[in-house]
């Protein structure tokens, strides 16, 4: 029997990989275009790029982050400006405004997006300076600067419309502060990523190691940091119950390496997957917590089919 499940999970498994999305059993997240006020006049769409690079850093086993281009395609589509405002915009910043939405609009983009948590955030600051001095010709210096400001990031459960945990604020300065001497016009490589840098794909190998991009991922990561902190599954911690597993069955009765230091008690119940491939096998219920890593629990499903080492987690 056990045979027979494995045989027809493996082949689900491998329909479902080739299913769009399909990856992520957790948390579905909806990360909103943010808003940029940076003033950055640059050849990248902060407002799509730098949420995308923070799903990337979020997204997981756990975590599934929702397609930025889906985001947008659900989003109403701004009008057309007329022969006046499109005269203006020549002498206006000439990226396109972006409307501020109200947390309902918001949530009903994420509902649409079948969306468990949202996210909207701010760009404030995205600046790379430079100052120098001195005759390029026969010796001078150079002094770069990158900052990275995200503000007002939200986190917004889906089902209730309540925002989760603080608002979250990071911000990064990064400086190259060497002498930096210039002799006979040779340029150093800051001065050459300084003026190349916007020819470059954001979040490419060549972005992530410059002075900018250093900024924008130690940024983005003290974000994700703090979303992790606040979205995780009500009962439990994902991270830890990963590393459950069953030492022992004998007799309709299973020990696992779980007890009170995991924030086991008598009652709990778990579902019992394979270790080799994560097929569902039955279910427990713990009846005697042992200790601060060990507890026993009776099967009330798959007597037969539970196994050493197979993984537990909890039953939500």
């Amino acid at each position: 029997m056990r045979k027979i499940i494995l045989a027809v999970t493996v082949f689900l498994v491998a329909v479902a990989a080739v299913q769009p999305g399909a990856a992520g059993s957790g948390k579905r997240i909806v990360l909103m275009p943010f808003y940029d006020e940076s003033g950055y006049r640059g050849p990248w769409e902060l407002r799509y790029e730098v949420p995308t690079m923070l799903g990337d850093m979020l997204m997981d086993d756990y975590y599934e982050i929702v397609p930025i281009d889906s985001v947008v395609a659900r989003m109403e589509k701004p009008k057309k400006p007329g022969l006046f405002k499109k005269f203006l915009g020549l002498f206006s910043n000439r990226k396109e405004r972006q409307k501020v939405l109200s947390d309902g609009e918001v949530l009903a983009i994420a509902r649409d997006l079948d969306g468990d948590i949202v996210i909207t955030g701010f760009v404030e600051d995205f600046t790379y300076k430079h100052m120098g001095g001195g005759e390029p010709m026969i010796g001078g210096y150079r002094y770069y600067s990158a900052k990275v400001n995200v503000e007002q990031v939200r986190i917004l459960n889906v089902s209730n419309g309540q925002q989760l945990g603080r608002t979250i604020n990071a911000e990064t300065d990064r400086s190259d502060k060497g002498l930096g001497l210039e002799l006979f016009g040779k340029e150093r490589p800051r001065t050459v990523e300084f003026y190349s840098l916007d020819s470059l794909d954001f979040g490419s190998k060549g972005f992530l190691s410059s002075l900018m991009g250093q900024a924008t991922v130690e940024t983005l990561n003290k974000v994700q940091k703090d979303i992790r902190a606040v979205v995780s599954l009500p009962d439990t911690n994902w991270y830890s119950y990963k590393k459950f597993r069953v030492l022992d069955v004998q007799q309709g009765v299973v020990t696992i390496n779980a007890g009170s230091g995991d924030g086991v008690k008598s009652g709990d119940r778990y579902r019992v997957y394979t270790s080799e491939s994560g097929v569902p096998v039955g279910k427990i219920t713990v009846t005697t917590v042992w200790g601060d890593h060990i507890s026993k629990a009776d099967i009330i499903e798959g007597r037969d089919e539970i196994r050493r080492n197979d993984v537990i987690m909890p039953d939500l």
